[in-house]
C-alpha cells in the first residue's frame, strides 16, 4: 500500500502539477506570439497611439475623461479609459517604440492563458484543463487582439473578467471580513473591466453562469452547499448590487463624456436598415463564428461587404445562422446536467459575445475577430470538457489516438498563429492582405483604388472606388474619399453629389463640409461655398478649416474685412496653424495693416515646427496675395 501511494503521488501532488503545466503553457503563449514583437504599429494603432496627443502628450485629464478616439464626433466615440492610459503609459516608458507595446500585449495574453487555465481546472480535472488552456493560447483567431497593438482593449478587458470569475468562485465561502474583501475586488476589476473595453459589461452574467454550474463537477463541487441557484443568488445578492452601482456609474460618465450612452456609430452596412433587417444580418455571422471557432483557416481584418452581405430577407444563411443559435441553446440547456462544463462553455460564448452580436442593437462592426477573443474562453471551455469526457471513458488506445490528434490540431493552429501574425505588422501589409485574401472587400477595393490613384491610373481607380461604393453606400468615410477623388479630376458634378449624400449620412462630421466648400471655393461658387461651410460649422462646431473656407468665400466676394475676421476664428480653434497665420498676413497687407501683418508673419514663424492638422489647406482660390 505505502509503495502504490507512493508511485502515485507525483500524479496527484499539487506541487508537481502546479509548476509544470503553467509553466508549459506559458512557454506556448509566448512562442506562438514571439515574432509579432516585430510589428510596429498598423492599422488603428497610428490613429489610437502613435498620432493621439492624448498618448503621446500624456495628457492624462482627457485619458480618463475624453474618448477613445480622441476627435470624435461628439454624441458619437467610445469610453476606455484604461486602454488609453495604458497607452500613454507605455508610449512614455518604451519612447514610443512598437516593440514595447507588443511585449506587453505578449505577457498580458500569456497571463490570460494562466487564468483560462484556472478557471478550467476549477471545471475540469487538470490535464482536460491543460488541454483547453493550450488551444486557447494558440488559437489564431486572437492574432488581432495580440499583434495589434490597440488589441490590448481585449486582452486587459478579459483579463479583469477573468481574474474575477475566479475571485467570485474562490472566495464564496470566505467570512464576513474576507467577503467584503472579495465584494471590493470584484468591484475593482470591474471599473478596470469596463475601462478597457465595453464587452466586459457582460461580468454580471457571467458570473450568473457561473454560479448556475458552480457545484456541478469539478473543485467547485467541494464547496456545494446543496444550495438552489435561487438561495445561493440572494446570498451573492451584495455582490450583484455592487456590480450594478459600477454599471451605472460607468454608463453615468460615460454620457457625460460622449453626449451618449451609446455612443458607438453603427457599422457602415447598418446604417438605414430597419431593426428586422438588422437582425436577419446578425444571424448570418453565427456560422463564421463557428467557423473561426471550430476551423480558422480563412482569417480577415476586415468583414464589410463583400466579405459578408446585409441581409434584407430570409435566405440560406439566415437560415442557418438562426439554426446554429437555437442550437446551441438548446444544447446547452440539453446538457447541463450530464455535461455540465459543455453547457457553460456555449453559455459563456452566447452572454460575452451579446454586446457585439448587433441581435439587441446596432454596433460599430459586422464582424471582428479581436472581438471573440473573450468568448473563446467558452470554446476552450467545451474543449477541456471533451478532452475530460475522453480521458475517463475511452479506452487506453482511443485515448492515444484522440490525443495524437490534439497535438495535430494543436500544432495547426500554432503555426496558422505564428503564419497569421506579420499580418499586422504594419498598416500596408494589413491591407495587402486583405487585397489579396479577400479582394472582394469593399476594404480592399478603396486599398487598391488608392493606390492606383497614386500611381496615376485614375480610369481604375475611379472603376474600383465605385465597386466599392456599390458595396457599402452607407460609409461615410468611402463617400467622403470619393467625393474628394472626383473634386482633384475636377469632376465636380460627380464630387458635389457624392459629398452631399456623405453629408446626409453623418450630417455632424466636417470632412464632407471641407472637401465640399474646396470644390466649390476652386469653381469660384463662393457664396455656395460660404453657405456649405456654415452650414457644417452650425452641426460640427468650432472647425479651423471650415472657418478657413468661409474667409476664402469673402476673398472671393472682395469683402477682406470679414475674410480677416474668418481667419481669425479658424486661428481661434487652432492658433499654432502657421498656414493660417501666413494667410491672415496676406490679407492684412493688402488691407494696409502693416503692424499687424508683420505680427502675424512672426507668429506663423514661430510657429513653424508645429505639423498643421492632416487636410488642412482650404485653397487659396484667389491665386495668392489678393
Amino acid at each position: 500500500m505505502t509503495d502504490t501511494a507512493g508511485a502515485a503521488r507525483p500524479r496527484t501532488d499539487p506541487r508537481s502539477w502546479a509548476s509544470h503545466p503553467r509553466l508549459l503553457l506559458l512557454f506556448v503563449a509566448l512562442a506562438a506570439y514571439a515574432n509579432a514583437l516585430g510589428n510596429g504599429f498598423a492599422y488603428d494603432d497610428n490613429h489610437i497611439v502613435a498620432m493621439n496627443p492624448v498618448v503621446t502628450h500624456a495628457e492624462w485629464g482627457k485619458a480618463l475623461l475624453g474618448p477613445y478616439w480622441y476627435d470624435a464626433l461628439p454624441g458619437s466615440g467610445l469610453y476606455r479609459p484604461v486602454t488609453i492610459a495604458s497607452f500613454a503609459a507605455q508610449w512614455h516608458a518604451w519612447g514610443g517604440s512598437p516593440l514595447g507595446f507588443h511585449a506587453v500585449n505578449l505577457l498580458l495574453d500569456a497571463v490570460v492563458c494562466l487564468l483560462v487555465f484556472a478557471l478550467l481546472s476549477r471545471f475540469v480535472p487538470r490535464m482536460p484543463a491543460l488541454v483547453g488552456a493550450l488551444i486557447f493560447a494558440v488559437h489564431p483567431v486572437h492574432v488581432e487582439a495580440v499583434a495589434n497593438v490597440v488589441g490590448a482593449g481585449e486582452l486587459l478587458a478579459a483579463l479583469a473578467v477573468l481574474g474575477a470569475c475566479l475571485l467570485y468562485l474562490d472566495g464564496a465561502e470566505w467570512g464576513p471580513a474576507g467577503r467584503a474583501a472579495r465584494t471590493a475586488g470584484l468591484a475593482l476589476l470591474y471599473v478596470v473591466g469596463l475601462g478597457a473595453k465595453e464587452n466586459a459589461a457582460t461580468l454580471p452574467g457571467v458570473l450568473v453562469l457561473l454560479e448556475f454550474f458552480r457545484g456541478r463537477g469539478g473543485r467547485t463541487a467541494e464547496r456545494d452547499t446543496g444550495e438552489g441557484l435561487a438561495a445561493r443568488l440572494r446570498r451573492e445578492a451584495p455582490v450583484f448590487l455592487v456590480l450594478a452601482a459600477v454599471l451605472c456609474t460607468y454608463l453615468v460618465v460615460r454620457a457625460s463624456v460622449l453626449g451618449t450612452v451609446t455612443g458607438e456609430i453603427p457599422a457602415p452596412a447598418l446604417r438605414g436598415l430597419t431593426p428586422t433587417d438588422r437582425l436577419l444580418t446578425a444571424l448570418t455571422v453565427w456560422p463564421q463564428y463557428v467557423r473561426l471557432m471550430v476551423f480558422p483557416l480563412d482569417l480577415s481584418a476586415d468583414y464589410t461587404p463583400a466579405v459578408l452581405l446585409v441581409a434584407h430577407s430570409v435566405n440560406a444563411e439566415v437560415i442557418l445562422g438562426g439554426v446554429i443559435l437555437v442550437a446551441l441553446a438548446a444544447l446547452a440547456w440539453n446538457v447541463r446536467k450530464s455535461s455540465p462544463a459543455v453547457a457553460l462553455g456555449i453559455a459563456w460564448f452566447l452572454v460575452t459575445i451579446l454586446p457585439v452580436s448587433n441581435l439587441l442593437f446596432p454596433a460599430g462592426i459586422l464582424l471582428a475577430e479581436r472581438t471573440l477573443y473573450l468568448p473563446s474562453v467558452g470554446f476552450a471551455l467545451i474543449v477541456a470538457a471533451l478532452a475530460a469526457r475522453v480521458s475517463s471513458s475511452a479506452g487506453i488506445g482511443a485515448r492515444r489516438l484522440l490525443g495524437g490528434l490534439a497535438v495535430v490540431a494543436g500544432g495547426a493552429l500554432f503555426v496558422r498563429t505564428v503564419i497569421r501574425n506579420p499580418s499586422w505588422m504594419s498598416s500596408y501589409t494589413v491591407l495587402n492582405t486583405l487585397a489579396l485574401q479577400h479582394p472582394e472587400s469593399s476594404t480592399a477595393l478603396q486599398h487598391r483604388a488608392e493606390g492606383l490613384e497614386r500611381v496615376g491610373d485614375v480610369k481604375d481607380a475611379a472603376r474600383l472606388y465605385a465597386a466599392a461604393v456599390t458595396l457599402a453606400p452607407n460609409n461615410y468615410q468611402l463617400n467622403v474619399q470619393i467625393g474628394a477623388f472626383y473634386g482633384r479630376l475636377k469632376e465636380y458634378a460627380r464630387a458635389d453629389s457624392t459629398l452631399r449624400r456623405a453629408i446626409r449620412l453623418v450630417p455632424d462630421a466636417a470632412p464632407a463640409y471641407r472637401f465640399l466648400a474646396e470644390e466649390l471655393l476652386r469653381q469660384g461658387r463662393g457664396r455656395e461655398a460660404n453657405r456649405v461651410a456654415l452650414e457644417g460649422l452650425a452641426e460640427v462646431g468650432p472647425d479651423r478649416e471650415l472657418w478657413a473656407a468661409v474667409s476664402e468665400s469673402y476673398v472671393l466676394k472682395g469683402d477682406l474685412p470679414a475674410a480677416v475676421r474668418a481667419r481669425r476664428a479658424a486661428l481661434g480653434v487652432d492658433p499654432e496653424s502657421s498656414a493660417d497665420w501666413r494667410r491672415l498676413a496676406e490679407l492684412l497687407t493688402v488691407l494696409g495693416r502693416t503692424a499687424e501683418a508683420d505680427s502675424a508673419r512672426a507668429r506663423a514663424l514661430a510657429t513653424d515646427s508645429v505639423a498643421p492638422p492632416a487636410g488642412s489647406g482650404t485653397p487659396n482660390v484667389a491665386g495668392g496675395t489678393p
